[in-house]
């Protein structure tokens, strides 16, 4: 399945930035506050990009978009874990698939 792989990422650097910046923050040394900032703007990032992707999605209805959205917003790490693990392949459409379908149905 060929999908845009934006969203993960946006997740495992931030997971890994935001370790990182922690790791730094504990032991006292510098430059930890700039990778925290810079793992929450990726946060922030990977949220705002699956509750596009959930939104655009016409494979799922309105209210499993709404539990997914509210998901992304309240449990914001553990909603990417899920979606990343059980969820993105059942939501984001490969466009290279939707179209191969429809020319063969054009076709016959």
């Amino acid at each position: 399945m060929k999908v845009n792989n934006n969203f993960k990422a946006l997740f495992f650097s931030s997971i890994l930035i935001t370790l990182t910046g922690a790791l730094l923050k504990i032991q006292h040394l510098g430059f930890s506050q700039p990778l925290l900032i810079v793992g929450l703007l990726l946060t922030l990032g990977y949220m705002i990009l699956g509750i596009i992707e959930v939104t655009n999605s016409t494979k799922i209805d309105k209210s499993e978009q709404i539990l997914w959205v509210v998901g992304f917003i309240l449990f914001g790490f553990i909603t990417a874990i899920v979606y990343l693990i059980f969820g993105r392949k059942n939501i984001v459409e490969d466009k290279h698939y939707v179209t191969k379908d429809l020319k063969e149905n054009k076709n016959q």
